[in-house]
Formats: C-alpha cells, structure tokens, sequence
C-alpha cells in the first residue's frame, strides 16, 4: 500500500469539492489514517537539503578494507583444522522450493506457478532496489513514488499490495495497520534468495495470501567459514556497502552460523514531475539511509535434532515531499524513520524415522516516528506507530510412503498503537484551530490449524490443503485448495489448480475512530489456473492461465452497517468485487555459455462495480534477459516493458506504457575478488509508476566485491 497527503485550493475546500486527506493510491475511496508520509526530521538530514557527505572517505575504506581482512584471517584459522568439504549447490534451473507447499521440493514438482530468485541474481542487480529486482520477474509489476527510499507496492498478477503475503525466514512482515508490506525498509543486500508463489496460498498461511506468497531467505551458513564483503558508489551519490560471514563447523554436534550488516546511502533525486496534480512543485533532492543487519546461529546437537535462532533488523531513514498536515497550504519536505524487525527461535525434529516436526516462536516489530516541521501558522507535527506481532507455529510432516501429510497449528497475537490529527474533525477554513490529535491501541488474536496432503503416484501428482483461521472480533474463515499434475512424459507436465483465499480486514479497518466498522467482511477470492510446461536440463517453458474472483473488496463508503460517529467520508464497507483472468507465458534456456530467460503476461484486471480496469494495473507486462559467459567476463542485458495504466487521481491520468533496458557486467580479478558495474535504464527513458512522480533516469554503479568461493 502507498502513503501520501494530498492538498487541494481553500476555494475547493470551503465548496467541498476536495478535501485534504491522506488517500489509498490503490483504493482511492479509502481514507488512510495513519500517513508515513509524514516523516521524523532525522539526525542525517536537515530540514532542507540531505547533510550527506561522501560514503568513501579515506578511514571508512581502510576500516572496510581492514574488516575484509580481518574476517579473511578468521576464516583461514577456522578452516585450518577441516577437512576440504564437497559443494553442492541446487540446479539453478529447478531449483528447490519450501514456500509452495511449506516443505522442500523440486521446482519442477511444485504446480502453482512460481518463481526462484537466485543469490547470483540478486549480487548482479546493483544499484537496484527490492522492489525494481522484483518488477523483472515474471507476473510482477510495481508502483512507486521515486527513489529507493519511497514508499512502493508490488502487484502480483493484478492484485494489490495488501493481498500479497510477504515473509522473511518464515516470518511475517505485513503492517497490520493498513495491510501490506513496506517494501522500501526490506534491504536486497543482505538477502541470499527469493521465492514467489502465485494464486490463493491462504489455505497454507491464512490471511492476505490472495495474490500469492513472497518469501525473502538471508543466508543459511553450511560448510567451512566464508565470508564476503562489497563496496560500490554510483549515480544520485547512491554508495552501497555491506558484509557478511557464514560457514558452519563439523563433527556430530554442528554449528552453522551467518551475520551479514550492509548500508545504503543515497542523495536521491527530485521525485516531483511537471505534471504532478496534488499540488506539488519540484523540490529538489529527497535522499535516504539504510542500515540492515541480519544474523542465525543453530546447532545440530544430535542427528536430526537442531536449534536454532534468527534475527533481521532494518533501520530507513528518508525524505519526501509533502504538506502542511495542518492546513496543507506549505510544501515541505518531511522525514520517515521506519524500523522493521524480525525474530525467531524454532526448534526442528525427527521425531521417527518418518515424522519431522517444526517448532517456531517469532515475532515482527515495526515503528514510524513521523516529522513535518513547522510553518509560521502552526507548530511541527509528529505521529508515531508501533506495531507488534506474535506467531507461534507447530508443523508436523509425516512420510506415508511417497506421500506426505502436513498438520499445521498456529496462534498470531497482533497489537497496534497509533497517534496522529484527526480528520475528521476540524474545520479547514480556520487555520488558527489546530487539529486535535487522536489514536488507538488495539490487540487481535488469531487461532488456526491446518491440513494438507501432498501425493505422488507414478506420473501423477496431487496437492490438498485446507486451513481455518478463527479471528477475535468476527470468527472463523475457511479456505481450501486442490491442485492435480501429470507427467506426460519426463520432460511435459500438466496442471490443473483451485485455490480460495482471504484477506483480514486491517486494524484501521475494524477500529480506527470515526472510520472503523466490526461490521466489515473480509474479502475474499476464488482462483482456477491451469498450465503445461515443458523442463529439460538446458530448456523451460511454461504456459499458465489464471482467473482469480475477488468479492467484498473493502473501501470507505456510507452505508447501514456504520457506527455512529462515523466521520464525512464514511466507514471501511464491502462495496465492489474485481475479476482478474489472464495467461503468462515464460521460458529459459542455455545455449553453450549464453543465457536466455523472457515472460509476458496478458490480463484483464476488472473492478466490476465500475467495469473499469484496476488502479496501476497493466493489461499487458514482461521481461526479457540475456547473459553470456566468457573466461572471467560475465556480461548481461535485461529489457522490462509495460502498458498503460491508470492511476487514481481521476480522468486524464494515465500513465503510458514503457520499455527500460539494464546491463550489468562482472569481471574476475581473482579467484574470490571481482569488478562490477550495472546501467540501469540505459537509454533515460521517461516513465511513471504514480501518475506526477518522477522514475530515476539513466543510471550507473560500479564496485568491488570479494566472495570465497
């Protein structure tokens, strides 16, 4: 979901024709009522321009290269006492995959559609957010407000952002407020690997499950010590640095251990175009600064037996233009501070020789300190957001022959507290009233159990789930899935899928004053799709038709079931449904030491209440990539194109479809150490992803990386 404060004239406002609100750019009747728009002035900044100075300075490269050095030096004494340990890595073109069925499998026996992100990826994308590596995969397209930093949202096969569920190391990282991940705080360099599972998953992980699953995996660490370190500097004075160790020892009693730190810091660019229709005008640069740890220590303490810990902590601090939240008649530039945590203590188990089981304790913390700065009419404003939530998992895998049954138990504890003005209340042509400000503090539990069998009889493969999941404030939700395959042949298979799924109404949803409603229903979305795919050892393909029904989509409205005290724009409502059928058709191949991968994906996103396609939502998108490898050269073009969108801000806001090229290339000095560089947007094509936004240029970041292999 995207954030932002809107203005508008005071003659507009005195007749009532606009009023300054916080709006959903996804859902433009919704009201947000919480804005991180509205961010802290932090210590990095001031309240004018970015005090960011150059990330390379003479001590920082020496404590950077002293620290390469130094883990250098640890791993060499580490390892002088192990034996030389055999690598094995999985088969880049099937890989192994744990997020569709909640279990390892092949790629090539999973049958929702997916997709796998491989670490190798994810080191070639640069100077490239989390957000624009996922916008170059298959049935992904995004939206955004500018640099790295801004507030962004990912869209999988046209649904919206609040109807993705997004883990991290199996934990949760929605925002229970208003729904939806907050992509910009993920950090990329820091992540070893991406899953993405398309259609309804609900019936496996519960709520939001809607468009699909992506799930976000730091590095696990196996074998002798390694450890890595990068350093690069590029466009908008964008620097990138980052480091990490992982290994693990041997004998009976294993430990494996990782940590990995990175920062980015980015002076940015001006985010405002020429056509903007909130009100703004060009405000010059907007920069950010990001610092990421993430960590994991386990032990083996007897064969089968493991314990282990994992932690993720990302500090964001950027700036963003905005108003005024008084009177909205200033522009300014505010600050977020946003803080997003993620922690786990789980304990796996072989039980018997055919019976694993998962025990998993964690938690997702996440804080905005929100700052305006004041304005001759009204003094500085700050918000704050704090939100928790607690997961505790236990699932068991049981071996039935080639079979395997899964019983799922789960209980989810969420709090939120919140404070910001009140809109609705106030009077908008007396500017000496200051708005008053209002919050809440609101827990929510959630109890499920799950069941799912995964079959597999010759050249037959089969997968049931079925999960309920009993919510306090307005009961259970059931969902359910079916899926069918078959081998033709080794290489041609078949799939048949449905799937239901179900999207929780948010805490501003239910019990934000003056706006929620205990009333509201949760949406809900049936999904058919069917696919055939060929897979050799050098060459996929793959066809997938989908239609996915989405009823008792939530927006603000005026309707019987509103409390009273309900505020002018009305209370969260079921007032529309969408209906989102298309097809995707993809494939990879190698050709001696060249690299070939495309998608396109054709659809129809329809709001049937307006018969109207979907806000942001493309009817046609893909990629095209190409990679060659020659000696220690590793060269690569990737082509992302788009159609034209609407965005929400009413008639003649049409964004118009686009074509953007990438190269990158890596060059091997040493056997652990390399040179990389990659241009983004090659040729400066002029593009929007929120209509009046600006979309960052021609851009180039180049570097030095040291890896052992």
């Amino acid at each position: 979901m995207e954030f932002r404060g809107r203005g508008s004239s005071r003659a507009d406002e005195a007749l009532g024709l606009s009023i300054p609100r916080p709006i959903d750019a996804e859902n433009p009747a919704r009201e947000i009522l919480f804005d991180p728009a509205y961010g802290e002035v932090s210590r990095a900044f001031d309240n004018r321009k970015p005090f960011m100075k150059q990330q390379f300075s003479k001590k920082k490269i020496a404590l950077f290269c002293g620290l390469a050095f130094s883990l250098h030096s640890f791993t060499a004494l580490a390892q002088s006492n192990q034996s030389t340990l055999l690598a094995s890595t999985s088969n880049p073109m099937n890989p192994i995959l744990v997020t569709a069925t909640r279990t390892p499998t092949k790629s090539s026996d999973v049958l929702a559609d997916n997709v796998y992100i491989s670490s190798e990826e994810i080191s070639q994308a640069g100077q490239t957010s989390l957000v624009e590596l996922l916008q170059r995969q298959k049935g992904v397209t995004i939206s955004s407000y500018g640099t790295g930093g801004s507030n962004a949202s990912v869209f999988l096969r046209g649904t919206t952002n609040n109807q993705t569920l997004v883990l991290i190391d199996g934990v949760r990282v929605d925002d229970s407020l208003n729904g939806g991940a907050n992509w910009s705080v993920i950090p990329l360099t820091i992540i070893d690997h991406i899953e993405i599972v398309f259609g309804p998953q609900s019936s496996l992980y519960g709520s939001d499950a809607i468009g699909g699953v992506i799930q976000i995996f730091t590095k696990q660490g196996d074998g002798p010590a390694k450890v890595g370190a990068s350093i690069g500097y590029g466009s908008y004075g964008t620097s990138i640095s980052e480091a990490s160790i992982h290994g693990s020892t041997q004998g009976d009693q294993k430990v494996r251990y990782s940590l990995a730190a990175s920062q980015t810091l980015s002076m940015g660019f001006n985010t405002i175009a020429p056509n903007n229709k909130e009100g703004y005008t060009a405000s010059g640069r907007t920069g950010y600064v990001q610092d990421s740890v993430t960590g994991r220590l386990s032990q083996e303490w007897s064969k089968g037996q493991e314990l282990g810990l994992q932690f993720l902590n990302s500090r964001l601090n950027n700036q963003l233009p905005g108003f005024d939240p008084q009177t909205f008649s200033y522009q300014q530039v505010q600050n977020q501070v946003s803080q997003l945590g993620t922690y786990s203590l789980y304990s796996k188990n072989q039980i018997m020789q055919n019976w694993r089981s998962l025990l998993q304790a964690s938690a997702q913390t996440s804080t905005a300190l929100n700052h305006a700065p004041g304005t001759p009419e009204n003094s500085s404003y700050d918000s704050t957001l704090n939100q928790r939530q607690n997961t505790y998992t236990w699932q068991n895998d049981i071996n039935i022959g080639t079979d395997i049954l899964q019983v799922l138990a789960e209980r989810k504890t969420q709090k939120v507290s919140t404070n910001q003005l009140d809109y609705n209340n106030g009077d908008f042509n007396n500017v000496t009233t200051p708005y008053s400000f209002l919050g809440f503090s609101q827990t929510r539990n959630t109890n499920s159990g799950a069941l799912a069998y995964q079959l597999k009889r010759d050249a037959n493969i089969a997968n049931f789930s079925i999960r309920n999941d009993s919510i306090s404030g307005y009961g259970p939700q059931t969902t359910g899935a079916a899926a069918y395959g078959y081998f033709f042949t080794k290489e041609w298979r078949a799939n048949i899928n449905y799937g239901t799924g179900f999207r929780a109404p948010t805490f501003n949803d239910l019990y934000y004053p003056g706006y929620g409603n205990s009333a509201v229903l949760p949406e809900k979305s049936k999904n058919t799709e069917a696919g055939l795919h060929y897979e050799k050892a050098a060459l996929e393909g793959h066809i997938v038709v989908f239609s996915n029904s989405i009823s008792n989509l939530i927006q603000a409205g005026n309707s019987e079931s509103c409390p009273v005290g309900t505020g002018y724009l009305g209370c969260a409502t079921n007032v529309s449904s969408a209906k989102i059928t298309g097809s995707t058709l993809s494939g990879l191949t190698q050709i001696a030491s060249l690299n070939l991968k495309a998608s396109y994906t054709q659809q129809n996103p329809v709001n049937e209440g307006s018969n109207s396609t979907l806000v942001k939502q493309a009817k046609q998108y893909g990629n095209v990539a190409a990679e060659y490898l020659y000696l220690k050269l590793t060269t690569g073009v990737g082509a992302t194109f788009s159609g034209r969108r609407d965005d929400y801000l009413g008639n003649n806001t049409g964004m118009g479809g686009y074509m953007i090229y990438n190269f990158y290339a890596n060059y091997d000095l040493e056997k652990d150490l390399s040179v990389f560089a990659r241009w983004n947007n090659a040729f400066n094509k002029t593009y929007q992803l929120s209509y009046g936004y600006n979309t960052p240029g021609s851009t180039i970041f180049a570097g030095l990386r040291y890896a052992m292999k």
